[in-house]
């Protein structure tokens, strides 16, 4: 029987956090909840939609659906 030892420990961490703004109205004019997502996929997951469609729209590259029309998305880089 073999043993596998590991000389070091690797520790992935993303280095973006995504934030999604969340309105009451498609005029985004009131503000109803602000949430923290490491993965844009979890973003994708909340909204009911691909995490394709919801980097499409972060990007302007399609118009919001659903409920991306209420949502504004925020990307900051750390480090």
């Amino acid at each position: 029987m073999f043993k596998l030892k590991l000389k070091y420990n690797i520790i992935y961490m993303r280095n973006i956090e995504w934030f999604l703004f969340v309105f009451k109205d498609t005029d985004k004019s009131e503000l109803y909840k602000i949430m923290k997502f490491n993965k844009i996929k979890d973003v994708g997951y909340i909204v009911d939609e691909k995490p394709s469609v919801v980097s499409n729209y972060f990007h302007n590259l399609i118009k919001p659906r659903g409920l991306l029309k209420y949502c504004y998305i925020y990307q900051i880089k750390l480090n």
